[in-house]
């Protein structure tokens, strides 16, 4: 990816705070002339002293005291004021992001690692904050600071004021621009590597009985280890071409200073002129020396900044910008002659389905693992589109009508159910409003987990978080189904409901959903015969048709 580009899309965000940015700027620029003033004044002071000239040093005293003040206010402000503006911008970052993965959907994350995702609305997002904090102001502050500096310097002597400024570029522009390109690829093989790591302590938190189960901890420490090794080589990388490029700026500074006094003492300039540019020299680099990490600190920023962009700029499966229609209820669900093959794949994984539901019915399907049966319940909540026949809801298409329609009409319970660190209440009842306790409470029962919440200390009050370790898959399966039964929605897609419920649970369970269901379209996805038998109707599905 072009860094053009992405420069020109980070700035995009900054934008609206070029009024904050602007005053930063400023402050910055008046706090480094203050640092520069000072040694500049006192020199001066000094060299007038020495040759007998009159000296007001009770007003030189008020001046470098001035300058203090003003350079310890100024930076202050000048801090305060870029942090605010790169946190606000993090902030407004990370909204962007989160409804970016809201309109790519489901179907582009499922072919992303958690690790990856953790990383990019976390790390690269924090990584940010070098870019908007310490890039965009700092090098409008340097330039200004040098320009100053250089006019300063030229009425004595222009020749050196411009080997001033020849060094202060070297060092704020060439060095940083020269090191960034020839060291590109540490970022991001260091941002890899990071992912890795993230990627591993992720599946092991959430493997913890597997492992303990099929005696896996050596293993998967020697993984974790070889994965922290590789970060430790990609970090040492970074460190060293940070203080390689820390020494070379050093070298040049000293270089620059030794540059000005020959230079000084080679045209004959007088003693005072070479003092004050000696002085001048040391004095103002400060501005450019926090350029010159920039080449190193921005391979990882603009690489965290590249997975980013490409994050918000990829294409979802589906759109629904031209969805208009809304329904509420269920009356016929149709599909005809659909065919589906997953993007980037040739063979296809459904054909020639067919099948046709009333209000208030339901179809249980049954089928070997892999043979289709989640992708078909996926093209029904539009993960994706089919590639051919048509499904249709009350005579509708499926893809005419509205994402918040959709997502009313149907209630999802899938295989996994994710719970949040919040209450049993509010994970039921999602904290959507108008649901009372007395409905959840019905919807625990249905699920057969309202005696297991009433024997925890708090009840339906009890923190999630601290119970996730503890909780068996079949209770977090039931939390999942009163969840479902709460949400009421008129079109129910289930697959594998009952998965991790004992036999005797299970019957339970179904018997509460021949209740509360009843009145229900539903599809049912099954490998259990005892499940699908809650349905109207029995299909399965082989050899990606239904039978």
């Amino acid at each position: 990816m072009n860094d053009r580009i992405l420069i020109r899309w980070l700035l995009t965000f900054a934008k609206p705070f070029k009024v904050k940015m602007a005053a930063a700027i400023l402050l910055g620029i008046l706090s480094n002339l203050a640092v520069v003033a000072i040694p500049t004044i006192s020199t001066l002071t000094f060299l007038r002293l020495i040759t007998g000239e009159e000296v007001n040093l009770l007003l030189t005293l008020a001046v470098l005291i001035s300058c203090g003040i003003i350079r310890g206010v100024a930076r202050y402000l000048e801090q305060y004021q870029n942090h605010d503006i790169a946190f606000s911008l993090l902030a407004h970052i990370r909204e962007q992001i989160f409804s970016a993965l809201r309109t790519i959907g489901p179907a582009r994350l499922t072919g992303k690692n958690s690790g990856e995702l953790i990383t990019s609305i976390s790390t690269d997002v924090e990584a940010l904050e070098v870019f908007f904090a310490h890039t965009i102001s700092p090098v409008f502050i340097a330039s200004g600071t040098m320009l100053v500096t250089f006019v300063f310097l030229a009425q004595f002597d222009l020749g050196v004021a411009l080997l001033l400024m020849a060094g202060q570029i070297l060092i704020g522009g060439i060095i940083p621009f020269i090191s960034y390109r020839r060291n590109l690829q540490i970022g991001d093989e260091y941002k890899s590597a990071f992912v890795q790591v993230s990627q591993t302590i992720m599946e092991n938190a959430n493997s913890l009985k597997d492992i303990a189960q099929f005696h896996l901890e050596e293993a998967r420490l020697d993984k974790l280890k070889t994965d922290s090794q590789v970060l430790n080589h990609q970090n040492r990388r970074r460190i060293f071409q940070g203080n390689s490029l820390q020494l070379l700026s050093e070298a040049v500074v000293i270089g620059t200073t030794l540059c000005v006094f020959y230079l000084g003492s080679s045209r004959g300039l007088s003693m005072e002129t070479i003092v004050l540019s000696v002085v001048l020299s040391l004095s103002s680099f400060g501005p450019v020396l926090a350029l010159s990490n920039l080449g190193n600190a921005l391979l990882t920023t603009f690489s965290s900044g590249r997975r980013l962009y490409q994050l918000v700029h990829e294409e979802p499966f589906v759109e629904f910008e031209k969805s208009t229609a809304s329904i509420t209820e269920i009356e016929t669900l149709q599909a005809e002659n659909l065919s589906f093959h997953y993007p980037k794949t040739e063979k296809a994984v459904l054909e020639q389905i067919s099948f046709n539901l009333q209000k208030g019915e339901s179809i249980g399907i049954s089928g070997e693992s892999g043979s289709g049966k989640s992708t078909l319940l996926k093209l029904l909540m539009r993960y994706w589109d089919p590639d051919n026949g048509t499904l249709t809801v009350n005579n509708l298409p499926l893809s005419s009508l509205k994402e918040d329609s959709l997502h009313h009409l149907e209630g999802v319970m899938e295989q996994s159910t994710f719970l949040f660190e919040d209450t049993i209440a509010n994970n039921i009842s999602l904290k959507r409003e108008g649901v009372s306790q007395v409905e959840i409470e019905e919807a625990a029962k249905a699920a057969a987990i309202h005696d297991w919440i009433l024997s925890l200390p708090e009840g339906y009050q009890t923190q999630l978080s601290k119970l996730s370790r503890s909780i068996s898959d079949g209770e977090r399966q039931r939390i999942g189904l009163a969840r479902l039964l709460v949400y009421d929605a008129p079109l129910i897609l289930l697959d594998e409901p009952t998965s991790n419920l004992d036999y005797v649970n299970e019957q339970a369970i179904l018997a509460s959903f021949k209740e509360k269901l009843q009145d229900k379209t539903m599809i049912l996805v099954s490998h259990r015969d005892s499940t699908l038998k809650i349905a109207d109707k029995q299909l399965h599905l082989e050899n990606r048709r239904l039978k």
